[in-house]
């Protein structure tokens, strides 16, 4: 099923370059070739297996890392993306699937078909005309001052919905909605609903999160003041000014799939966002 791998890991940890070394030996062991992230393939001097992850299609990527390695890997490669098997050496990990002791049977389970894939959707948002990288958990808007309020206007497929003076947005997707979007105060989306959901950062009056149909067009316009700031998943950054004053957030055509070996969608949400545990736990 796989003839090539890229591994991606967090290169401020060298645990999980270590392991990231010795999983790409054991890859190639198994006569698969391995395409290492730059950082990765200096820490393994294999420059020769150097490639950037602007240029990464093998047919598996795993990283090695938390869900900050997932989601800066799923905004770089190229579309359509390869699947995901995620190794936990992060503090949450909620996307991973497998902690590292359990890493080579994962790949054995992967090279012999015994997974399934997780496909989320992904977010297309545009500044005017400019096409942003797609997000896989969240698009935010916050001010260029710290602490100052943005006033915003919403749109629903061209339709003014509701004003919102707050100190920021998130527009987050199914998967992003356990992520910053939970953290201030939205809704988690079940796997099976296919929305996304916008929620205000610290609002000034009460504005509670609108879940929105994916199938939706939705417009954040800025009032005042007319710059911002839009955040792709913690790591890309774009400015919005005078000149394009809305952002417009769809469903992409895209997606990113990950590895599973089993479903606990909601055994992930209790033991790795901190709910609290009752019966059936």
């Amino acid at each position: 099923m796989f003839q090539t791998v890229g591994l991606v890991a967090r290169v401020d940890r060298k645990k999980a370059l270590d392991l990231a070394v010795k999983l790409s030996r054991y890859i190639e062991e198994k006569g698969l070739k391995v395409f290492l992230e730059p950082a990765l393939a200096k820490h393994a001097k294999k420059l020769d297996a150097s490639m950037p992850l602007a240029k990464m299609t093998p047919d598996l990527i795993i990283t090695i890392g938390g869900d900050g390695t997932i989601l800066n890997t799923c905004l770089q490669i190229p579309k359509p993306e390869p699947p995901v098997l995620a190794v936990n050496m992060g503090v949450r990990g909620f996307l991973t699937e497998v902690m590292p002791k359990d890493a080579f049977e994962a790949v054995d389970k992967c090279l012999e078909g015994s997974f399934t894939l997780e496909r989320c959707f992904k977010l297309a948002s545009f500044i005017g005309k400019k096409r942003l990288p797609d997000a896989l958990n969240e698009v935010f808007i916050t001010s260029l001052a710290p602490a100052k309020l943005l006033h915003m206007r919403v749109w629903k497929n061209g339709v003014s919905v509701a004003d919102c003076r707050s100190d920021g947005a998130v527009i987050s997707s199914q998967v992003g909605s356990t992520g910053y979007s939970l953290s201030a105060g939205g809704p988690v989306l079940d796997v099976g609903l296919d929305a996304f959901v916008f929620t205000p950062i610290c609002p000034l009056t009460v504005f509670h999160p609108i879940v929105f149909s994916a199938k939706s067009s939705v417009g954040i316009e800025l009032l005042k003041p007319k710059r911002a700031l839009v955040v792709l998943d913690g790591h890309y950054r774009a400015e919005m000014n005078p000149q394009e004053t809305r952002i417009t957030v769809v469903k992409s055509e895209y997606e990113s799939s990950f590895v599973r070996f089993k479903e606990d969608f909601y055994r992930r949400l209790k033991g790795r966002m901190l709910f609290s545990r009752g019966r059936g736990s």
